[in-house]
């Protein structure tokens, strides 16, 4: 797969993934949240071993390791995700998990022992002040419970990222997809026994929730993204999901009637300014500079 591929098929799961805070909060009001994992990701291993089981010949031992890896940092993420849905607005947990572009930047930085360059981090900037303005709209923010939570979550999203980076590059990223699907659906199901009282959901709104996260959000969204992420870095993947809250607010505009503020109008311009610094070729950057630094060298040369 080419890179300019890559990013497109990662956008897109990103693009599908931008409802789940919506969804989750509606499944919330049905049933607990560990049973909402639970049975969200059971049926989304189900599914993926009924359409892909003439693959599970190619499982080993390292893929087995792997996937069991990524699924717990998921799991963890996920989990942190919907405890706090329980106790903070939807968009004030849209705007902490998604802080999670600064945390992929700190583990890649000592990870590799370099500090990203300007590009990467202006965007960053950019990214997360659009993210602010999109998402944070006069909801009352303070490090309680609930937010500690979420952003604990961002924490375990961005190991998971960069995670997925490495390991999609040395197994199937289809397989890790497919895997990862399993063991969240297992830790769920040990956590929704030990510490919930599971209700199975009995109105058609909770079972439209969860189906809907199983097959856009689940099936496609979190199977895929080790496939896009094989060809491409860790960072430009936790900047990429900045597009989240973008993207949801997008569909709320589309389909619920909602409408832009002039400040979620500038925080959407700030986001794609962001998307549009990081996509510059860092070669393009490098020989810009070297255009200007020799055009110094010149100038200096004709004073002397």
């Amino acid at each position: 797969m080419k890179q300019r591929n890559a990013k497109i098929l990662l956008i897109i799961v990103i693009a599908s993934r931008s409802i789940s805070y919506l969804l989750s909060k509606i499944g919330l009001n049905g049933i607990p949240p560990l049973e909402l994992l639970a049975i969200r990701f059971a049926l989304t291993t189900l599914i993926l071993l009924l359409l892909f089981h003439r693959r599970l010949p190619l499982l080993t031992r390292h893929v087995w390791k792997a996937a069991g890896l990524l699924g717990t940092f998921l799991f963890a993420c996920m989990a942190c995700e919907l405890i706090s849905l329980t106790t903070i607005p939807s968009s004030t947990a849209a705007f902490l998990e998604n802080t999670s572009a600064i945390w992929v930047l700190v583990l890649m930085a000592i990870i590799s022992h370099h500090w990203p360059g300007k590009q990467v981090l202006t965007a960053t900037v950019l990214l997360l002040i659009g993210i602010a303005c999109l998402t944070l709209q006069g909801a009352v923010f303070h490090l309680a419970p609930g937010e500690i939570i979420s952003l604990t979550g961002s924490v375990f999203y961005a190991i998971w990222i960069c995670l997925t980076a490495r390991l999609a590059r040395q197994c199937d990223p289809f397989l890790l997809g497919i895997l990862q699907m399993g063991f969240l659906a297992i830790y769920s199901t040990i956590g929704m026994v030990l510490f919930e009282n599971p209700v199975l959901p009995a109105d058609r709104t909770t079972w439209s929730a969860i189906l809907t996260l199983v097959f856009i959000c689940s099936v496609f969204g979190f199977t895929f993204q080790p496939v896009a992420q094989k060809y491409t870095s860790a960072e430009k993947a936790g900047l990429f999901t900045a597009l989240n809250p973008l993207i949801a607010t997008v569909l709320g505009v589309i389909f619920l009637n909602e409408t832009f503020t002039p400040i979620q109008l500038a925080g959407a311009i700030y986001i794609l300014l962001g998307i549009i610094i990081v996509q510059v070729p860092k070669k393009y950057l490098h020989k810009t500079n070297r255009c200007e630094n020799g055009t110094t060298t010149s100038h200096t040369s004709f004073h002397a």
